[in-house]
Order: structure tokens, then sequence, then C-alpha cells
């Protein structure tokens, strides 16, 4: 999770204190260079520094070391901490200070050349990488040393004294705002990278959206207008064709009522397909209409025995299990025709099982109905998506038997977990 303080930030300017691979890529690329100048800098100002305070200003070398890495150290530790950062700065600035107070005329007070550099490196870094206060914080610090540092250690306040106050203040306040230039030229760069793929994922949404409603279009011209056909065909078939006896009247009702809900269920997808915003008002088929399904299977003419349970559960179980059994009775009636179904469903505390199996045909088929061969693929997603199991295998009497295991959760989504 995001701190508290960067949750308030933008996307690339958190990118500026975190190069994990979710951020921004100029962001990135500002801090890997971040990272090299001050590096490079701070090696090259110890290299520097360390040897002309020593001997330039003639303290000792000790003392001289301890004071320049301390101040050295501010850029590197406000890369990340700009507290740090700043801390280091000043104490560093408070023992280099007085210990070159008492140089030779002509050399800067109270900033040595190399503690000007490393100051102003440390301000343009808590500008680039911080809040705008933490680099105003400093440069402030740096203004009230250079006033203060005069009285405090008895040194005569000259004109020497007051340029190098005010090469240090003017400076330094260059580099803070060439840093928070650099920001904010970071920022907009991040902006316009991410209005882009923003654009990009737009067009590709827009064109999956065309997609879906072209396949929409397809599917309601060549399937739902055949069902709408058969629907009124074996409706007004007693109307057309007088004499029918109710044995074949009762089986046209049944043609009809099931291409009905055919129908309905293809309004459901077309809906979903071209993104519908408003929710279908019928309910989705559960557990208890396994029953009607099997029994509108039977008019069909093939022999299928029921065993089911009356245990309530979750409406997402109940679907799936009301889609696998429609999907292996589709599957038996098309490839093993004349054969004898068994459905079964039991459950018991944590899993609902339903099996389907049916037995050999007494005829193979020559030549099955053809199918679009992803109905197994789809029984395994549905199950899947509930964290449950599917085994689809032929029996020893040459029939196929189809096993899914379905957790029964009741405290939570499964799909969201």
């Amino acid at each position: 999770m995001n701190r508290p303080r960067e949750r308030r930030l933008p996307v690339v300017m958190r990118a500026l204190t975190r190069t994990d691979a979710a951020t921004a890529s100029p962001a990135r690329r500002a801090v890997v260079w971040l990272w090299t100048v001050v590096s490079v800098g701070t090696v090259v100002l110890v290299a520097v520094g360390w040897p002309v305070t020593a001997s330039g200003y003639g303290t000792r070398p000790t003392v001289a070391m301890v004071g320049i890495l301390l101040h050295c150290s501010a850029a590197g530790l406000a890369v990340r901490w700009p507290w740090a950062g700043l801390g280091a700065s000043i104490a560093g600035a408070l023992i280099l200070i007085p210990i070159t107070a008492g140089a030779a005329p002509g050399w800067p007070w109270p900033w040595p050349v190399t503690v000007l550099l490393t100051h102003c490196l440390t301000v343009f870094v808590l500008a680039l990488r911080h809040s705008w206060y933490w680099a105003a914080s400093l440069w402030s610090a740096g203004a009230m040393l250079t006033v203060l540092a005069p009285a405090a250690i008895d040194h005569q306040a000259d004109d020497a004294v007051m340029a190098n106050g005010v090469v240090l203040l003017s400076v330094s306040g260059a580099f803070a705002l060439v840093g928070l230039l650099v920001r904010l030229w970071i920022a907009s760069v991040g902006r316009v990278e991410e209005a882009q793929r923003l654009s990009a994922a737009e067009v590709a949404r827009r064109r999956e959206l065309e997609e879906r409603n072209r396949i929409a279009r397809e599917l309601h011209d060549v399937v739902a207008h055949s069902m709408s056909v058969i629907t009124v065909q074996a409706t007004t078939a007693r109307y057309r064709l007088p004499g029918l006896d109710d044995a074949v009247q009762q089986e046209f009702a049944e043609i009809a009522a099931s291409s009905r809900r055919a129908l309905g269920e293809m309004r459901g997808l077309l809906g979903i397909l071209r993104g519908h915003d408003t929710a279908p008002t019928a309910p989705l088929p559960g557990l208890p209409d396994v029953a009607g399904l099997v029994d509108s299977t039977r008019a069909s003419g093939a022999e299928i025995t029921y065993s089911g349970t009356d245990s309530e559960v979750p409406d997402a179980v109940g679907l799936t299990a009301f889609r696998v059994v429609q999907e292996a009775l589709s599957n038996a009636l098309r490839h093993a025709p004349g054969s004898s179904v068994a459905v079964t469903i039991s459950d018991d505390e944590h899993d609902l099982t339903v099996r389907v199996t049916n037995s050999a045909p007494a005829e193979r088929a020559a030549d099955p109905a053809p199918g679009a061969r992803l109905g197994l693929a789809g029984i395994r997603e549905r199950v899947g998506a509930l964290r449950g199991t599917v085994t689809a295998d032929t029996t020893d009497d040459g029939g196929f038997e189809l096993t899914a295991v379905i957790p029964v959760v009741e405290d939570e989504d499964p799909l969201l977990t």
C-alpha cells in the first residue's frame, strides 16, 4: 500500500520517490540521472573540498574531513530523506564555518567554494525530489547562517563576507528554481505519456465494443431470427395443422417453450455483448430450475433420471450448476443419441457436486450435430471462477461422465477473492 502522503501526489511525482516497475518512464529516467549526478558530484566535492579546506584554510585535517563528509553526504541523503539531507547540510555548515573563519585574507568566507557548491547541490536535490518547502527551508537556513555567522564568531562582516553571502543566496536560489522547473517538466511529460496511454486504451476499448456490437448483430440476425421462426411455427402448429392428437400438440408446446426460453437467454447475451448499462430484470436460472430443465429435455425423447437437492446455495453456485447440467445434457443429446442420462446433484457442508453420466449410445451417430467445441472449456471456466474442479472422462461401459465440484461459500464472493 502507498503511504498516506504519497496518495496525495500525482502518479508521476510519486515516481520521483520510487523506482519500481509501475512508475512512469520519465520519472524513472530522472531518478537514475539524479543518482548519477549526486554520486559523481559528491565524490568530486569530497575529493576537492577536503584538501582545500585543510590546507587553504589551515584547519586540522581530521576536523575538515568530518565536516566535508557530513556536508557532502547531505545531497545523497536528500535523494531519499529530505529531513536527513536538510539536517546534514546544516550540521556540516555549522562545523565548516567556524573552522574556516581564521583563513588568510582573500579566501571566501563564511562559505568556501566547495561548501557553497555542495549547498547548492543539496538545494537542487530537495527542489527536484520533494515539496518546495524543503528547498526553501535549506535556502533560508543558508541565509540565516550568512547573517549570524560573523556576529557569533566575532568576525567582521566586511564587503567580502557580504559578497560571499550574496553569491550563496543567488546561486542556491537559482538551483532551487531550476529544480522546481525540472520537476514540473517531468510531471508534464509524464502526464502527456499517461494521456497517450489512456487514449490508446480508449481506442482499443472502442474497437472491442464495435466488434462486440458486430457479433451481436450477426448473432441476432442469424440465430434469433431462426429461433423466432421456430417459436411461431411450434405455437401455431395446432391451428395450421388440424387433427393433431394431444401428444403431438404437447410436443409442439414443449418445442415452443424451449425456443422461448432460448430467446430469453439470447436477449441477455445480446445485452452483454452490446455493453448495456442496465442489468436484466429477469432472474437468472439457479439450482431449483434444474428440474424444469431436465423435464424439458425429456420432451426430446431422451431417457433422463434426476436426483437433486433442496439445499439453498449462493446464486453464483446455483447458476453455475444449472449451466453445467445444461451443457452436459446438450452434449449427451448431440454426441450420444439414444443413450440414457443420469443427473445427480448432491451437497455436503462444503461442496456442491454435479454429476451427469450418459451410457454408451445404442448406435453411434455417423455425423453428430456440430458444436462450437467450447462447451467443456466454458464449464471449466465457470467452475474455476468459483474455485471448483471439473473432471470429464469416458466410463467403463463406453459412456461419458462429467463431474463438477463447486465450493459452497456463504460469507464472501469467490469471484472477488
